[in-house]
């Protein structure tokens, strides 16, 4: 987190960091999960631009779900070794009602038409 920082930018993200430590103590807000775990990711759109986009979140966490609307995508990711024990389906709507406890965040790569309404459904689950 502090990689190649200088000494103003380590100063600022400390008091940054201090500052939301001290208003979530004052709130009696606590983390959900242990900042060591690993992040669990839902990956909507795996094909195109999800192809890179869930390869990242892959490096970054674990890969709990994978959802392409295509057929070909989704089992072509599914070979792949980093998302061999993740889920797969065929419409994000199923997936994210099911895993909805499982998932810490989700990538949404599909075209401009469906992404709001992924995208909300997936920020709305983080309320429930």
């Amino acid at each position: 987190m502090f990689q190649n920082t200088n000494r103003r930018d380590f100063l600022k993200q400390g008091a940054a960091l201090s500052t939301a430590f001290w208003v979530g103590h004052q709130t009696g807000y606590t983390a959900p999960k242990s900042p060591l775990e690993k992040i669990n990711f839902a990956c909507i759109g795996v094909g195109g631009k999800g192809n890179s986009d869930s390869s990242s979140a892959a490096q970054h966490g674990n890969v709990v779900a994978i959802c392409d609307i295509d057929q070909l995508n989704l089992k072509k990711k599914a070979a792949d070794r980093s998302f061999s024990n993740a889920k797969q389906y065929m419409d994000y709507r199923d997936m994210l009602e099911e895993l909805q406890t499982d998932i810490d965040a989700v990538t949404v790569s599909t075209p401009d038409h469906n992404h709001a309404a992924a995208s909300l459904m997936a920020m709305k689950m983080a309320h429930v």
